[in-house]
């Protein structure tokens, strides 16, 4: 149940009449009181009264009693629309002179009639308004819905940005005024841009133009001249022997521009005009007070629109359409096929398969819940790439945008700096109780678990999806000891331990193997707060970072919490992202201290491309006993590294083999490659190349002659530097660090060798180190330190600091933020 905390109750309001005594009871902070009138009292045979003193509301899920007591022998009722509120009060006491009962009017917001009876007839009417105790009511109300009409028409409209509407003409209104100006006001500067395309390079046609002159006029003949004449015998004269016409038909080909394309693009120009002329005329003729800016703003886009018309070719061309058929120049021609596109989407309109907009003011949960996931999505999109999205789809009608509680619908984005897909999705498990996605079946094994908002991510590096939960909860606790526990105001207990139970309860099975886990690595409520600042003190706050489970504020004007947290989790790499479950499935993947100590692969250089082939073919590698210290490194893998200067464009690490034999023999005895020296000289026997499934690229520096690395870091590096990698500590920074910027750098000698290591790395003016038991940072002539101690311990924790740090350099902060 949703109830403030127990206390003594008091008499809110009382109301006596010659019939009955009415009172309403709560404990303290079970109302509230202001300036504007919000309580109407009318009693039968008088006229109302209304109460003005103290302008009671009431609020939101909280408890109330109520108690009626009849003076005289009368049979007497209470009466609410709502059954659950009706049937709470009851006769109590042996002589049923009193009704009472505890009411609760929970997520109904706005005005309730309280009614009581008195033989059957109403005898008191006590109008009362429930105002939400998390949002400023109307103002908030309408900036809600405000936001889910706008982020539904840029998903919508970006969504056919992306997509030609391949639809018929049809020249019907079917969409309202208030709809064509949205949509007007969206596309207005990319229509412009296309019709400025379209009068740099206008559609044209060669036509021919006939005209019957004299025979001396005539400049010119063809067939057509001919074929005039054969069918005009009377018109030749034989004069000296030949046959001379009189008249004949003068045909000459010139350049048109009054084509069924252009008259159809005029058509479509004028349309828009006219619309927007009824616009004006409609706006202007309603009784309300009307908004200057938008008669202005539309009377400067018919005018740029008409001036097109009147000072382009446009003004010459026939407006004439009725043959019009679509051509390829509406499909393909730069400008036309937008202007079309633009065309039908002010025509055609936007179909919403929803009930976002007839939601009440009653109704703030579930509209709540909606604008969550919308706005989500809008944060997304400022930063990432929309791939997909399964709940906007365009057909003759239209773009139909279906979103409804209890079915699933999702957007799929890309990172772009990491290539990384992920994908938000609503309803997640509303509509089943398990799916199957790839090698894995996702759900509850027991109750059927219905969180709203669910983000899947797929990191580099990883087989598995990581998972969170983000619930709309339209519930706030702002009790004097709920603040006293956590530090400020906040989302309800028991939705918090909701959280809990998303996380150990939804499961995924591996079709493989058999076995449950966990695949949820975080939840959290979302709720109705203003005060980010305040919040960031809350104990469901802090316990983000400590367990993965907590709460953001998240309103229209508070959303920079929950965006700053989104950018991490999605920006993060696998490591960290791992780190953040208490219990993390895929421990067994996870990065290890023996990939980067057993160096068992020797990476040689080449001299040239002949030895390459001759390597390749000869399936061996050979280098100087000199070389390598087989006594130290147990070599069990050979990479061939290629360099800039002999290869050029297809420098780097592609082939490695596993080495099944390693011989010392006199350098002249190896025939494939001649040599006259009698040095000795290592032959690694291998036993068959292969292809990395992706080329380890030379950046900067070239392997001098051979070094040593690992299995682990052969098959995950991704320039030849990583490969001289030597601790955890040093490929969690890289990967950290690779992932916000490409243009991280290692710090190292001039070229690879089998002694180098990694000294540090650099970003964008910004310097890390890793010596001995410390990490430190220098940006902006300022340094900053952490022990490797605590990176061990809290690593998630320092690379988010060290990033914090970044974002604080100018260069680096510009990209970050880009």
């Amino acid at each position: 149940m949703d109830s403030q905390p127990s206390g003594n109750n008091s008499e809110l309001l009382f109301i006596e009449t010659e019939e009955v005594y009415f009172s309403i009871k709560g404990n303290s902070g079970a109302a509230g009181y202001g300036k504007s009138k919000s309580l109407t009292i009318m009693v039968a045979g008088k006229e109302h009264v209304e109460e003005t003193s103290r302008c009671l509301y009431f609020k939101e899920y909280t408890n109330y009693e109520i108690v009626i007591e009849r003076k005289n022998k009368t049979n007497l009722e209470f009466y609410h629309e709502n059954t659950n509120i009706r049937n709470k009060v009851t006769p109590t006491g042996r002589g049923g002179n009193i009704l009472s009962g505890i009411i609760n009017f929970r997520g109904d917001i706005g005005y309730s009639d309280l009614y009581v009876k008195v033989n059957g007839n109403t005898h008191m009417k006590i109008i009362i308004e429930v105002l939400p105790s998390k949002i400023d009511y109307k103002e908030d109300y309408q900036s809600i819905l405000r936001d889910v009409n706008d982020e539904i028409y840029n998903l919508a409209y970006g969504f056919l940005g992306r997509t030609y509407l391949s639809a018929e003409i049809n020249n019907k209104r079917s969409n309202s005024y208030t709809e064509f100006y949205s949509i007007l006001n969206y596309i207005y500067e990319n229509l412009m841009k296309a019709i400025n395309i379209v009068l740099a390079k206008p559609h044209h046609e060669l036509i021919k133009d006939s005209r019957v002159c004299k025979y001396q006029s005539l400049k010119n003949t063809s067939m057509d001249t001919i074929k005039w004449l054969e069918k005009r015998p009377h018109l030749l004269e034989h004069i000296d022997g030949r046959n001379i016409p009189t008249q004949a038909l003068q045909v000459t080909k010139k350049v048109t521009l009054d084509t069924k394309e252009n008259r159809f693009l005029k058509f479509m120009l004028i349309t828009i005009i006219h619309k927007i002329d009824s616009f004006i005329r409609t706006y202007t003729s309603t009784p309300w007070k009307k908004n200057e800016d938008i008669i202005n703003k539309l009377n400067t886009m018919k005018k740029a629109i008409n001036n097109k018309l009147k000072t382009s070719f446009l003004k010459d061309v026939g407006s004439d359409y009725r043959n019009t058929s679509m051509s390829l120049v509406f499909n393909m021609a730069s400008g036309y096929r937008e202007i079309y596109k633009y065309y039908l989407m002010l025509q055609k309109g936007l179909s919403i398969n929803s009930n976002i907009f007839s939601l009440s003011m009653k109704e703030l949960s579930l509209l709540y819940e909606y604008w969550c996931f919308i706005k989500i999505n809008s944060l997304l999109r400022k930063r990432y790439k929309l791939i997909s999205t399964d709940f906007i789809s365009i057909n003759r009608t239209g773009i139909f945008v279906s979103l409804k509680k209890g079915v699933t619908s999702t957007l799929v984005y890309e990172n772009l700096n990491t290539k990384e897909i992920f994908k938000i999705s609503y309803n997640a498990f509303k509509s089943r109780k398990a799916s199957n996605l790839g090698s894995r079946t996702e759900g509850s094994k027991t109750v059927a678990q219905k969180p709203d908002n669910m983000l899947s991510i797929n990191k580099l590096g990883s087989d598995k999806a990581y998972e969170f939960v983000f619930d709309a909860k339209y519930k706030i606790d702002t009790s004097i000891e709920y603040q006293k526990s956590y530090g400020g105001i906040g989302p309800k207990e028991e939705d918090i331990n909701t959280m809990h139970r998303y996380r150990d309860a939804i499961v995924y099975k591996n079709n493989k193997t058999g076995v449950y886990n966990n695949c949820v690595f975080g939840a959290f409520v979302l709720f109705p707060y203003k005060d980010e600042e305040a919040y960031k003190n809350h104990g469901f706050y802090k316990s983000i970072e400590e367990v993965n489970i907590g709460g953001f504020p998240f309103l229209p004007s508070t959303t920079g919490l929950m965006e700053e947290f989104l950018d991490k989790l999605i920006n993060e790499s696998s490591y960290s992202t791992f780190e953040r479950s208490l219990e993390p499935i895929g421990r067994e993947s996870y990065i290890k201290d023996e990939y980067f100590n057993d160096r068992t692969v020797l990476v040689g250089s080449l001299r040239n491309k002949e030895q390459l082939e001759i390597n390749i073919k000869g399936k061996f590698y050979h280098t100087k006993c000199s070389n390598i210290n087989l006594a130290e490194h147990n070599i069990k893998f050979v990479a061939l590294a290629q360099s800039k200067r002999q290869f050029a464009g297809e420098a780097g690490i592609t082939y490695y083999g596993k080495v099944v034999d390693i011989k010392v023999v006199k350098r002249n005895s190896i025939k494939e490659i001649p040599s006259e020296s009698e040095e000795d000289y290592y032959v690694f026997k291998i036993e068959g190349w292969d292809k990395l499934y992706r080329k380890i690229e030379v950046k900067g520096y070239q392997v001098r002659r051979i070094i040593y690395t690992t299995e682990y870091l052969l098959h995950n590096a991704v320039i030849v530097t990583e490969l001289c990698i030597k601790t955890k500590e040093e490929y969690r920074l890289w990967k950290e660090l690779r992932r916000i910027s490409s243009l991280t750098e290692t710090e190292i000698e001039r070229t690879i060798d089998k002694d180098s290591r990694i000294k540090g790395f650099s970003i964008e003016g910004m310097k890390i180190f890793i010596k001995d038991e410390e990490i430190r940072v220098e940006c902006n002539g300022k340094s900053y330190g952490f022990s490797r101690g605590e990176f061990d311990r809290r690593p998630r924790d320092v690379v988010g600091r060290i990033i914090d740090i970044g974002m604080g350099c100018s260069k680096l902060g510009c990209t970050l933020k880009t």
